[in-house]
């Protein structure tokens, strides 16, 4: 599977429990950034695969020494992804 549709059925998934756990998330719908590419999505998945980070069903991620964060946040009717911790994560990927 490519690195793109992989990180999407995570991250829908992930947009599924977000939904169930919270009564304000009105929808599941994941809205897509503009700059979350392939490489981007290769080296977050890189990443999580060698246990540099981890990802939790709720869309949480955690990073070796700084802790547990949100990459999805509601927004609207639906959940974004928080493109700025998808690139941290992955740089953790290529240090």
């Amino acid at each position: 599977m490519a690195a793109v549709e992989r990180m999407r059925t995570l991250l829908e998934a992930a947009a599924a429990e977000l939904e169930a756990r919270r009564e304000d998330v009105l929808s599941s719908m994941l809205i897509w950034p503009r700059g979350l590419d392939a490489q981007r999505c290769a080296a977050f998945l890189h990443a999580v695969d060698h246990e540099l980070a981890v990802l939790d069903s709720a869309g949480y991620v955690t990073l070796p020494r700084a802790g547990r964060f949100p990459l999805l946040a509601k927004s609207g009717i639906g959940i974004e992804v928080d493109l700025q911790r998808v690139a941290q994560v992955g740089s953790l990927a290529t240090a």
